[in-house]
């Protein structure tokens, strides 16, 4: 390795190690966001003979999804191997730990997929990553360049190192998003209970009936039951609801 070589390797690993801290500190203090797009943001500078970085999902047997891209390429590409069922993301996920594909002309483990890419898009090299999720969830940390054999061992190391991240990122996002869809459902139910409440206080109504009496409502007015509950909050009655023409009640 050359002088120059050795103090450009230096100086990205000083570079790396200033990003992870960032990255750590704002992990720990809460003082900057812990989302998806950020780490994968962070991943593509740390990776400079990439075009692009991108995060592949896969919730249990749903079609992958991309989550995060820096590029409207990674989109595109992403796309033909969801088409395809094949390429270095899907199988970073399904079967191994990190793939690399240093010249998509030339690859003949994914036909399908690389003459579609080749074809279609500027994309010559990519390498993915998996990512560690919990059950029922997949996922992989993707990097993608116009070049052929763009991306060093070096650059792997990195993916690697920001596959971790990632992992830390997902797994916020997907539990953040379990605790809004649980504190939706408990106001939903604590504004539907409330609502039966009160008409069976002013009905002198069982529980069973008030309920069905809110879900007729719901179906007469094409709204949601939640929708319906609150105005029995606010108003003290069902809201009004227009008579059926087809003799049905």
């Amino acid at each position: 390795m050359t002088a120059d070589g050795g103090n450009h390797r230096a100086e990205r690993d000083v570079e790396l190690a200033e990003q992870l801290q960032e990255f750590a500190r704002r992990f720990v203090d809460g003082s900057g966001p812990l989302d998806p797009e950020a780490v994968v943001a962070q991943a593509a500078e740390a990776v400079p003979s990439a075009l692009a970085a991108g995060l592949t999902l896969i919730h249990d047997d749903e079609r992958p999804r991309t989550l995060a891209a820096t590029h409207p390429i990674v989109e595109e590409v992403d796309t033909i191997q969801y088409d395809t069922g094949e390429g270095p993301c899907l199988e970073a996920i399904e079967e191994n730990d990190l793939i690399v594909a240093n010249d998509l002309a030339g690859d003949d483990r994914w036909p399908k997929f690389c003459v579609r890419a080749v074809s279609e898009t500027d994309v010559r090299s990519m390498f993915g990553v998996r990512i560690f999720l919990g059950p029922g969830n997949r996922g992989a940390l993707n990097f993608y360049a116009t070049e052929k054999h763009a991306f060093s061992e070096l650059d792997r190391g990195i993916g690697a190192v920001f596959s971790t991240l990632a992992s830390l990122a997902l797994q916020h996002a997907l539990e953040q998003r379990k605790s809004d869809n649980l504190l939706t459902a408990l106001e939903s139910s604590r504004q539907i209970g409330m609502a039966m409440g009160i008409l069976m206080s002013s009905r002198l109504l069982t529980a069973e009936e008030a309920f069905d009496q809110l879900r007729k409502a719901s179906q007469h007015l094409h709204r949601r039951v939640r929708e319906v509950a609150e105005e029995v909050m606010h108003t003290g009655e069902l809201p009004v609801v227009p008579p059926r023409t087809d003799g049905k009640d």
